[in-house]
């Protein structure tokens, strides 16, 4: 009995140091901890602003790009980009700047103004499953038509966009640019076996059952 109550009492003599020492510490270091807490809550208050400041920003791009798409569907790519151009000045850092600069990328494109379009298009930054291959797939179209082409980086990045979108719908089309990007710099080997890749994965598609043509001519 007589170990059990010394035990007891060195366990509340060990629990009172300890509290003692906490509290000395926090009195010895009040002023850091107080500040501490103020700039967690500054940096919660400024994470809401932003966020908040961030949303409006975005729904006013959103009001300004219609025209700017409508523009672009009916082919008036001039007026497109300037439109498109405008959003992305006063809205660029928002999702739907970001959208901005694939348009504008797209009508420079369109307007044989490659090395713009690719500079444009290469400022995008997103992941989605449709956009980010159309983009890869864009800089491609613009390696192959340009003044001085790279047929070999332009299939790579048509195989990169068929790898990341990975759909029938688009991944054949992509590997078929990629194939004929390899023909242009007389790499047949490399073209051989995106053919052959379209059948072995994409045989059921409109291109995948034409492909064997393409095949033959690169063997």
């Amino acid at each position: 009995m007589a170990n059990n109550k010394k035990q007891a009492d060195a366990t509340v003599q060990n629990v009172d140091e300890a509290l003692s020492k906490s509290e000395q510490f926090v009195e010895k270091n009040k002023n850091i901890i107080t500040w501490c807490l103020v700039g967690i809550i500054v940096l919660v208050a400024a994470v809401w602003g932003w966020n908040a400041y961030s949303n409006k920003q975005n729904q006013k791009a959103q009001e300004e790009i219609w025209s700017a798409q409508f523009l672009f569907e009916n082919g008036d790519y001039e007026q497109a980009l300037e439109a498109f151009e405008a959003v992305i000045d006063e809205y660029g850092s928002t999702k739907t700047g970001n959208l901005a600069k694939v348009y504008a990328g797209l009508c420079n494109k369109e307007l044989g103004n490659y090395e713009e379009a690719i500079a444009l298009l290469r400022k995008y930054s997103g992941n989605d499953a449709v956009v980010a291959p159309a983009v890869t797939a864009a800089i491609g179209d613009c390696m192959v038509n340009g003044e001085n082409p790279d047929y070999k980086e332009a299939a790579r990045n048509f195989e990169a966009a068929a790898k990341a979108s990975n759909t029938a719908n688009y991944s054949p089309l992509y590997l078929k640019k990629a194939g004929l990007a390899y023909e242009k710099a007389g790499d047949n080997a490399s073209a051989l076996k995106v053919y052959q890749s379209i059948k072995d994965n994409w045989r059921e598609t409109v291109i995948g059952q034409n492909i064997d043509k393409y095949i033959v001519r690169v063997q």
